[in-house]
């Protein structure tokens, strides 16, 4: 199976087969549910809901593999993997840590927030929307913007250990939160602004992408610095211990790399892209084992993990649905409103709101200074119950599927580093919504450069040879 560069991005003639797939599947998931042991709940959830995802993808992919590179995709699976992979495997101890009532309860909200996201993409028109598709962009304006990215990415790194390479790869082999370069609880001065700019660092993953998929285009010394500043990201990531960030930089070189491929076949995405996600899911394993300790202290003759653990989402999500309403009332508007205000750096408004009235945590008891996350679907639930999920499922369903519009039917490389850093705001908003505003800041910068940087130097060109 072959597919030429330019093939759509965006929902297919297959898509609403695959939308009945998952429907059907998601229906008898949620009537045969055991009502007995938490555990049975999730592990039946876990199976019904991946068979159908895997049907699905199956009837997507029969329009060609690129067809697989798609934002809403992309989401489903994340959310999935947030959610449910992990009750695949064994997981001891979750009857004790949720009632089966509250299990049922949970896992319905989970099943409802994968029907607004598989229906939300066909309510809105599929067609081409032009964020960068007319923007020409030349080879050395794609390394200049790789470099430029790097350097404004790196500085707060670098700026807090006075320039010492050595004292870097020291402190990343630290436990999480003990580097210098670290950003306070809440920010409010300078050094914060400069972390707020690092992120940055997640437009390396997708141009790297990008200028290897077209390296014939690049001189032999860029494509070596395009690979070290590359291999120094990755090691960066993996050393946070953060599993989703290493993930980001994955999903979105993988997604920039395929789709700037003049050809993609079948057996490159098998034999390129399935070694790196199985590296990429080792590595997530043990990254949840040494982010306490530190990569330095950590060594990996001492054995994994007896068990895949993800963050047990699903059982935060069904303590949430046990004491909303019950003992909290809805947060209405107020994660909505959280969202939009988030990128605003404190610098710039010292007394912007430090949280929820009622936070996660707090909800469900857990320890303090421990942070909870509990997916868009557990943050919806606070916000008003299932109608809340099942609307915010049909928004960001929607979004996604206006996002594929920005790279279909075109071979602009423009437009497809810009849909592909796009990926980043997609899986985050899956952990939390309430970073949906922050991740996009990477892609407006993208944008930008290109509406303000690539089009104005263009114009100066065409002024000189005119």
């Amino acid at each position: 199976m072959v597919m030429r560069q330019g093939s759509a991005a965006g929902a297919t003639p297959k898509t609403g087969e695959a939308t009945i797939a998952v429907l059907s599947g998601l229906a008898i998931t949620w009537i045969i549910l055991p009502s007995d042991h938490p555990v049975d709940v999730f592990t039946d959830a876990a199976v019904g809901v991946g068979l159908s995802l895997i049907l699905a993808t199956g009837l997507e992919a029969t329009a060609g593999i690129r067809s697989l590179i798609r934002v809403d995709i992309l989401m489903l699976w994340a959310l999935y993997g947030l959610t449910l992979l992990e009750f695949l495997f064994p997981q001891p101890d979750v009857d004790t840590s949720v009632s089966a009532s509250g299990a049922t309860s949970g896992t319905y909200a989970v099943l409802l927030g994968f029907a607004g996201l598989v229906v939300g993409r066909h309510v809105v028109a599929k067609r081409r929307r032009d964020l960068g598709a007319s923007i020409h962009i030349r080879p050395k304006d794609i390394f200049f913007l790789f470099v430029l990215a790097a350097l404004l990415g790196y500085m707060h790194i670098f700026l807090a250990v006075n320039f010492d390479l050595l004292e870097v790869f020291r402190q990343m082999a630290l436990p999480r939160f003990q580097q210098d370069w670290g950003r306070g609880q809440y920010g409010g001065d300078i050094h914060s602004l400069f972390v707020e700019i690092g992120a940055l660092i997640y437009l390396i993953p997708p141009i790297a992408g990008l200028i290897l998929a077209r390296s014939n285009e690049y001189g032999a010394l860029k494509k070596v610095i395009v690979t070290v500043i590359l291999t120094f990201t990755f090691y960066y990531g993996f050393s946070s211990g953060t599993r989703n960030i290493i993930a980001t930089y994955t999903i979105t070189f993988l997604g920039a790399y395929f789709m700037n491929r003049s050809t993609l076949t079948l057996w490159q995405v098998l034999y390129k892209g399935v070694p790196v996600l199985g590296i990429l899911a080792v590595g997530m394993v043990y990254m949840l084992q040494f982010r306490t300790e530190g990569l330095g202290n950590f060594s990996f003759s001492d054995g994994g993990p007896a068990t895949l653990y993800v963050d047990h989402n699903l059982i935060v999500i069904s303590q949430i649905t046990e004491v909303f309403p019950k003992l909290y009332d809805f947060l209405g508007l107020e994660i909505p409103v959280n969202t939009l205000i988030h990128p605003i750096p404190r610098i710039f408004w010292p007394g912007k709101p430090e949280g929820l009235s009622v936070g996660v945590e707090e909800a469900v008891g857990a320890p303090s200074g421990v942070t909870v996350a509990c997916t868009f679907v557990g943050e919806a639930y606070m916000s008003g119950g299932l109608l809340a999920v099942l609307f915010f499922g049909l928004l960001f369903g929607a979004m996604a599927e206006m996002w594929n519009g920005v790279a279909r039917n075109t071979n602009s490389p423009f437009a497809q580093l810009l849909y592909a850093s796009g990926f980043f705001s997609g899986m985050l908003t899956m952990r939390s919504m309430q970073w949906l505003t922050v991740a996009m800041l990477p892609t407006i910068a993208l944008w930008l450069y290109g509406r303000l940087w690539i089009r104005r130097s263009g114009r100066s060109r065409a002024s000189v040879q005119a």
